[in-house]
């Protein structure tokens, strides 16, 4: 049984690594800015997307760091 499985969630080549994790922080920047600035109750939208933000971020860092789990 050969083991050739590849992560499909983090990007294939290392410039949409870089990309992806540039939308990452965008996201995570933009929802921590709302969350800060908004006095009002903590919107669960703003919660959901930083965390989609954070786990762009890993992934990509996952991608650059350990080439061989690229998605093919």
């Amino acid at each position: 049984m050969t083991d050739n499985r590849r992560w499909t969630v983090i990007p294939r080549t290392a410039a949409l690594c870089w990309l992806s994790m540039g939308a990452g922080a965008l996201l995570l920047g933009s929802s921590v800015v709302t969350l800060l600035t908004n006095d009002a109750r903590v919107p669960v939208l703003e919660i959901v997307v930083s965390l989609a933000g954070l786990a762009l971020i890993v992934f990509a860092v996952l991608g650059l760091v350990k080439p061989h789990l690229r998605g093919r």
